[in-house]
């Protein structure tokens, strides 16, 4: 009788740690110091939820988010974590989380640039997670794909040429090109098509950085080393002018940084090709403390009435602080030397907001004129200097609208908010 109840009490004690691994390995998993590493470390894709019990919008949230983290239980390499923002506040401090709930994801141990900002249903959710377990490197064959992509895309990507799709080396390519989605464009040869690349480099596979402004670049680092891969793909590929759209206003805004904005015409690829030219020229070292952004002057009108302009009047450049807007003065003047690392320099040293104060300045006087005609004996006209009786003020940021919604986040108060 004794054996009987032992061996019952072991059955009941391993039928519990069974349901209790079930819950782990299956369901959504409560993310705590102690397990974080390991659980980030034994994906290959987790999402977390960052939420708070007091916030409603995280109450609505998670029975929704357990679903989904079921309905995905059975894909490899993928787990749904939560973490309790009120218990386990330095998780989320560690990730820079500043509103709730809050949905990043981890891939290979690196968090992701792009958060979960879809729809809250089950659907959405598990459509999202299966979408970015897709392999998103393109395939070409041949050179003359190749030579075809190149001159289509007019942007640098990245190309891989491998001997197989089975190699370490292709995954750990992939795998950054996932990390990498929405930012940098993947692409590969496989098999004969990479051969005649492999060969005139002894043999080795390799990956290369096509469509760069000086020349390609090829990746001296490990093959299989994904951080150092994932690294040089940002440091070379990201693109220091990214497109402003209402897709990704939201998440632009929310890296906190001052935006410097051309507007154009949707159609006028020369005046961005130039403001791209002019940025690497003058500002490289500025995309730190700045975003530098090209808009469609038609979409994003409404920006510009605040401005004083019309789409008449593209292309037109500015920047939005979150706080206010500031027009530079006449978009040739980019070619002018140093011009535009000065404007972004003057909002920094806050000589942008006194001068809508109606503070003088005497040391640029005819920085902006129109540079006399050629042959021209008529002496520069002496502008007579501008006085303001009332100072007046900049018009308001227009982008701080497109911050997160107030309405499906809770917006944390922090001083740098």
């Amino acid at each position: 009788l004794q054996h009987y109840f032992i061996q019952s009490n072991l059955r009941n004690r391993m039928l519990v740690f069974s349901l209790l691994l079930g819950l782990v390995a299956g369901g959504m998993i409560d993310l705590t110091p102690t397990n974080l590493d390991e659980t980030l470390k034994s994906s290959s894709l987790v999402m977390i939820n960052f939420s708070a019990g007091w916030c409603r919008y995280s109450q609505a949230l998670k029975p929704i988010y357990e679903q989904a983290a079921n309905a995905v239980s059975n894909v490899p390499g993928v787990k749904l974590a939560y973490a309790d923002c009120v218990a386990h506040n330095s998780i989320c401090s560690k990730y820079q989380v500043n509103k709730y709930p809050t949905m990043k994801f981890v891939r290979s141990g690196e968090i992701m640039k792009s958060e979960y900002r879809g729809q809250r249903s089950v659907e959405a959710i598990t459509e999202h997670i299966n979408s970015l377990m897709k392999d998103p490197v393109v395939q070409l064959h041949g050179d003359t794909e190749l030579s075809q992509t190149m001159e289509e895309s007019k942007v640098k990507f990245v190309m891989g040429y491998f001997a197989s799709k089975n190699d370490y080396s292709y995954e750990v390519f992939k795998a950054s090109a996932q990390i990498m989605a929405g930012q940098c464009s993947f692409y590969a040869m496989i098999g004969e098509d990479a051969e005649p690349m492999m060969k005139a480099h002894g043999g080795k596979e390799r990956v290369m950085l096509m469509n760069d402004v000086e020349e390609n670049k090829s990746f001296a680092g490990k093959m299989t080393d994904q951080a150092q891969l994932s690294a040089w793909v940002k440091d070379n590929c990201v693109p220091l002018v990214r497109e402003i759209t209402f897709e990704n206003g939201e998440e632009l805004t929310e890296e906190g940084l001052p935006f410097v904005i051309l507007f154009h015409d949707p159609e006028d690829k020369e005046s961005v090709q130039r403001f791209t030219e002019k940025v690497a020229e003058q500002c490289q070292d500025q995309r730190n403390s700045v975003n530098f952004l090209h808009a469609n002057g038609f979409k994003f009108a409404h920006p510009l009435s605040h401005l004083g302009k019309t789409t008449n009047d593209l292309p037109i450049i500015a920047i939005d602080s979150f706080k206010h807007m500031y027009l530079f003065p006449k978009f040739n003047n980019i070619d002018r030397p140093g011009r535009l690392r000065r404007f972004i320099e003057d909002l920094h040293s806050g000589r942008l907001h006194r001068e809508f104060h109606g503070e003088v300045f005497r040391d640029r006087d005819g920085e902006d004129d129109e540079p006399a005609a050629i042959g021209s004996k008529d002496e520069p006209v002496q502008k007579k200097e501008k006085k303001r009786d009332v100072p007046t003020n900049p018009p308001e940021s227009v982008f701080k609208k497109l911050e997160p919604n107030k309405n499906r986040y809770s917006i944390i108060n922090k001083d740098e908010l």
